[in-house]
């Protein structure tokens, strides 16, 4: 199976009809199944109905359906998910861990929800944001954040006493209005440490949010001073050329965020509360004034405001969500497209209309190579898209209401008790990226998903009558021969593939699910279709 897979990945079927773009002459685009396919998992985190499906035969366009899944309410959660990737909050473990909650200590199931809740907290703020179609640059002037009904109670905000989920909060303890970069979740993920003075955080900022990386610069220490004491190093840092290349812009942005500079990195209480009395020491400590990149400023909300004005945030902003998209690094060839995508955001401000242009483009839309394709070419394209073990999750969960858990940790979701990095995902660690082609470890975790979540259904639809999501009109006595069973395996494959079965492939899921059966019953035998038709190539590709 995992030869196929590599061919699968290698080259996909010819498109039925041209995309909104035209693709560069070495790329063919899919066909508008296929693309739908592919928005619906990228934007949503699920396949496409049947609807979505059949109203494409029928004359929709794929740019229509795309407005519709923008509009979908779980895009929202979806974009935590792409976020996620390129923030890496969703790690497994903090400075803090639950233990060392007093409310949370006694419960070993609580350690997940925690987790996430922390991590998810800037995550969730820009997904909300983007959701409601309100300018990107609120990210980062928003006078409010969003808990959930842990962070809700653990952390100063006013989330309501009797509330569930994730919802819109005010912090309650004077931290300025400056969106992601005064959240709790953000700086529990970047911290510093007290000698660090926040330039570690104040790099986090450059990087996520103007796409400059300050640990890519080059650093010549050669004829740097020998560094024996923290005194020495702050000297050095202020005073030697080749220290300055980064410190003469780096710190005097950092002294914006001594109010969650921790006296103990490691002390629950410092880490949750913001210290309006320490906004000033950042100057002192640093011996800098405030400023960014040369323009001054007084606090961390003026921070906020200068760096949605940057020039470098817009377009920032779009190349992180190519790579997102795209599934690959953005690249000086890609520059054109950038670019467009960078104009219209700067005059529409929104990420959905953002999103948009991208799934327009040319780049988003390449499902194969063509024969006169560059090895550089194909180097460099990613051709078809492998669901990470996150997605998989969110497509099985929405496809059988199968979710898989044990001890209260999200088995495709996390590390700790999981299965996230094994399953191509991004941990915010030591995995920065999806992985891109199939592994043993992948395939292990995508079979016994599949295996479970085809169970999952069997059971509380067929063999215990309940809700259909995933099967139709079948029943556990509609036999290979009936029209039942051929209209129920040509509408999963529709539903899963974004393509009808032929002869020859109805014959096969005929003679599989007969052999099955005649050894196990009905019940099984539908366990084990629905297990391989989940463990096709082109269900997890798109």
């Amino acid at each position: 199976m995992i030869l196929a897979l590599l061919g699968l990945l290698a080259a996909c079927s010819p498109p039925a009809s041209p995309p909104v773009a035209e693709a560069p002459p070495d790329l063919l685009p899919l066909d508008d199944a296929r693309l739908i396919r592919r928005m619906s998992l990228d934007l949503r985190g699920t396949l496409p109905s049947l609807a979505e499906l059949d109203s494409v035969v029928e004359g929709a366009t794929p740019a229509t359906l795309r407005d519709t899944f923008l509009d979908d309410p779980r895009f929202e959660e979806r974009l935590v998910q792409l976020l996620g990737q390129a923030w890496r909050t969703q790690v497994d473990e903090f400075l803090v861990l639950y233990t060392e909650n007093p409310e949370l200590a006694g419960d070993p199931t609580s350690e997940y929800p925690f987790e996430r809740a922390v991590g998810e907290e800037p995550l969730r703020l820009m997904a909300h944001v983007a959701a409601e179609g309100l300018p990107w640059s609120t990210i980062v002037t928003a006078d409010w954040s969003m808990a959930n009904e842990v962070t809700g109670r653990l952390w100063p905000n006013d989330y309501p006493a009797d509330g569930l989920g994730w919802q819109v909060v005010r912090y309650t303890d004077q931290r300025p209005a400056a969106g992601v970069l005064a959240t709790n979740g953000l700086w529990w993920r970047y911290f510093s440490t007290v000698s660090n003075y926040n330039r570690g955080r104040t790099a986090a900022i450059a990087r996520l949010l103007l796409c400059e990386d300050y640990t890519a610069r080059p650093v010549t220490l050669s004829a740097s001073t020998a560094v024996t004491d923290a005194e020495t190093a702050e000297d050095e840092l202020r005073e030697n050329p080749y220290c300055l290349g980064c410190h003469a812009s780096l710190d005097p942005a950092a002294t914006a965020l001594f109010g969650f500079w921790p006296a103990n990195e490691y002390n629950l209480d410092e880490l949750e509360r913001y210290h309006p009395e320490r906004e000033l020491v950042g100057e002192d400590l640093l011996g800098v004034e405030s400023s960014w990149f040369g323009t001054p400023f007084s606090g961390l909300s003026e921070l906020g405001v200068l760096v949605a004005a940057d020039p470098r945030f817009a377009r920032c902003t779009v190349e992180t969500a190519a790579s997102l998209l795209w599934r690959r690094p953005v690249g000086v060839e890609d520059a054109a497209e950038i670019e467009a995508v960078r104009a219209r955001h700067v005059e529409n401000g929104t990420y959905k209309d953002t999103l948009a242009a991208l799934t327009d483009g040319a780049r988003y839309r390449v499902g194969a190579y063509a024969d006169t394709a560059t090895d550089a070419t194909r180097a460099r394209e990613v051709s078809v898209r492998m669901m990470d073990a996150p997605l998989l999750a969110s497509v099985l969960r929405d496809l059988t209401g199968f979710s898989w858990s044990y001890g209260g940790f999200a088995q495709l979701e996390n590390d700790t008790w999981g299965y996230r990095l094994l399953g191509g995902g991004v941990d915010g660690e030591y995995a920065t990226r999806s992985q891109a082609t199939p592994g043993l470890t992948w395939l292990a975790v995508w079979s016994r998903a599949a295996e479970a979540a085809a169970a999952y259904a069997v059971d509380t639809e067929l063999v215990d009558g309940g809700a259909r999501l995933t099967f139709g009109a079948v029943t556990l006595d509609d036999d290979v021969d009936s029209a039942a069973f051929d209209a129920e395996i040509t509408a999963l494959s529709r539903r899963l593939y974004a393509e009808a079965p032929d002869a020859e492939a109805l014959a096969d899921v005929r003679a599989m699910w007969a052999a099955i059966a005649a050894d196990a019953g009905a019940a099984e035998a539908w366990r084990g279709t629905l297990a391989a038709l989940l463990q096709d190539p082109r269900f997890v590709t798109y």
